[in-house]
């Protein structure tokens, strides 16, 4: 398979998560992450009591979650087994239906995510995922589509039911075609002779050519029922299925074609297809080679999903575009594909700001920041080694400026408040200072990895355990950014006049900045458990936040205090300061 070369070639994946690499491997294909990294750092659950779950990932800017389970083959089988499809009925119950005062740690801090999108209505898709390197097969599919109806139940009964839920089996067939429509966005290479409807015009373009017309429903039908999620190769969502209540949108789309076909065409927004070639056109038809619905997936699905195939007369609006610029054509899927146009971060990728951190990162060896910039659809595959990517770095600098609950639950509004923006990024913020302190979230980030490793091995002593258990809940690593920063004049034993004069000395590699981080945070990890009561609901409550960080400092501050004059400790917390400017 063409996609497991790609993704054993990825080692920033492979050697960092082992068996949890496929499921970010999977995830990063088929929603277009560009923070793979970063996601993770929440996504995962990985612990000894996930309860059959591995990994949850919600976003409710695109109103997805995803509850995933793993399976890695060692050697090749004709099938992935379908028990482990099965435990994810667990990982449903446990995740909707269990109080969060019996959840376990691994858990419950997703569970009381998910839960709260549910009641808020932040989501409008639950994807339920089993990903292996397996052919897939008919026995987990049966398996899937029983939990798919656990947690249809449980939506419910409990929370808000107008919400689509859709199972899948992530074998090695549907993982190759993620990774092909990556980087061979039309999948279906067919030629169609596509009749038209009231005729059409042709719009040229450099490297590009399009056509506006109108096509019968009935195309669509047919082409739907031939070539299914292939005919989306390009669209991150693929049909979200409909619900059989009155204000969802496919349902919605399924009552027109049914009971007012002929008004179709005015009451749909219409579709965007890109192809490999417009051939020839007349009066009557397009003849096009290769097809991909780039826009319009929802409507296509919804058409073909109705009982009855619709009359001749419905119609829909259609642009056809061709295009040899793969730049231009990455940018036409892109800004085809979200709900949101555009990332957030687009809108400040231009600004003088990130404009000038890009230029200083330029002398900075070994290292890539592309502030806000996306590397295009050729990155999801080849990925660079050495970029920071920009929605980490804006995580960590609110985060280590004293706003973990932003860094955590406002991700994508840091790029869109003013204020938030430019408590971060302003003539004060530095490419060293960023390295300072995405290489801190590095060091937190490499611990928690090393003590889940310790922890599955059963060989932590009780303070590492504490540790690891506070570390694994969603939003840790941001408090504990955030603690640290708060407690930095006690390590440096100064007062710190301006946080954002902190970097390392220009000879400091990235690599040796997050080994530096070592020494005080071997200092301060024994006192996380101060940090608990701010994590426990999402870092929701600022009060709550604040006392945990102050109760945290006070503490750490007093052993430092005892350190200082205790041999051998004075020399690492002396060895730390001697490598920072300030």
């Amino acid at each position: 398979m063409e996609y497991f070369e790609n993704f054993l070639g990825r080692v920033d994946l492979t050697e960092k998560y082992g068996d949890n690499a496929l499921l970010l491997y999977a995830l990063e294909l088929r929603l277009q992450i560009e923070d793979i990294q970063g996601v993770a750092t929440d996504a995962l659950t990985d612990g000894n009591d996930d309860k059959k779950c591995d990994l949850v990932y919600i976003s409710e800017e695109d109103g997805i979650a995803v509850i995933a389970q793993g399976y890695m083959a060692r050697k090749e089988r004709r099938s992935a087994p379908s028990n482990k499809a099965s435990d994810l009925n667990t990982a449903v119950t446990w995740l909707l239906n269990e109080s969060l005062e019996k959840l376990p740690t691994d858990i419950k801090a997703a569970a009381y995510q998910l839960r709260n999108a549910l009641e808020y209505k932040k989501l409008n898709t639950i994807q339920i995922w089993y990903v292996h390197n397996c052919p897939e097969s008919e026995n987990v599919k049966r398996e899937l589509n029983a939990v798919k109806l656990s947690c249809i139940t449980a939506i419910e009964q409990n929370m808000n039911e107008n919400v689509n839920v859709i199972a899948l089996e992530v074998g090695n067939e549907t993982l190759n075609k993620w990774y092909k429509s990556s980087s061979v966005p039309i999948l279906v290479a067919d030629e169609f002779e596509v009749p038209t409807v009231y005729g059409g015009y042709q719009v040229n373009g450099e490297n590009w050519k399009s056509y506006m017309t109108s096509i019968p429903l009935t195309f669509l039908y047919d082409n739907y029922h031939k070539y299914k999620d292939e005919l989306f190769s390009s669209n991150i969502r693929g049909y979200l299925g409909s619900l059989n209540k009155k204000n969802n949108i496919n349902n919605g789309i399924k009552r027109t074609v049914e009971t007012k076909p002929t008004n179709f065409l005015i009451y749909n927004n219409g579709l965007t297809i890109v192809v490999n070639d417009i051939i020839e056109i007349n009066e009557k038809s397009i003849k096009v080679k290769g097809m991909s619905i780039v826009n319009g997936a929802q409507t296509t699905g919804a058409i073909g999903s109705v009982a009855n195939k619709p009359t001749e007369e419905a119609s829909v609006t259609v642009r056809f575009i061709k295009c040899d610029d793969q730049s231009i054509l990455r940018d036409i899927i892109e800004f085809n594909n979200k709900q949101n146009v555009v990332e957030s971060s687009d809108f400040r990728s231009t600004d003088e700001v990130q404009d000038r951190l890009r230029k200083e990162f330029e002398n900075i060896d070994n290292v890539m920041y592309l502030g806000g910039r996306r590397g295009g659809s050729e990155d999801r595959i080849k990925r660079y080694s050495n970029l920071i990517p920009h929605d980490v770095v804006a995580q960590c600098l609110t985060a280590y400026h004293q706003d973990p609950g932003s860094a955590y639950n406002r991700k994508k509004e840091i790029w869109e408040n003013n204020t938030l923006y430019s408590q971060i990024f302003s003539e004060k913020t530095t490419a060293k200072h960023i390295m300072y302190v995405y290489s801190l979230y590095l060091a937190i980030e490499n611990k928690k990895n090393q003590l889940k490793s310790k922890n599955r091995e059963g060989q932590l002593d009780k303070i590492e355990q504490e540790m690891h258990d506070f570390l694994i809940v969603r939003g840790a690593v941001w408090l504990l950014i955030a603690a640290l920063s708060s407690g930095i004049d006690s390590i440096l034993g100064i007062k710190v006049k301006d946080q954002f004069s902190l970097y390392f000395k220009s000879d400091v590699s990235l690599e040796e900045a997050v080994e530096l981080w070592k020494k005080p945070l071997s200092i301060v990890l024994p006192f996380v458990s101060s940090l608990v009561p701010a994590v426990q609901d999402g870092l929701k409550t600022k009060d709550v936040i604040n006392s945990s960080i102050n109760d945290f400092t006070e503490k750490t501050a007093s052993m430092l205090s005892i350190m200082k004059v205790t041999p051998g400790a004075k020399e690492n917390i002396e060895s730390f300061a001697s490598e920072l400017e300030y």
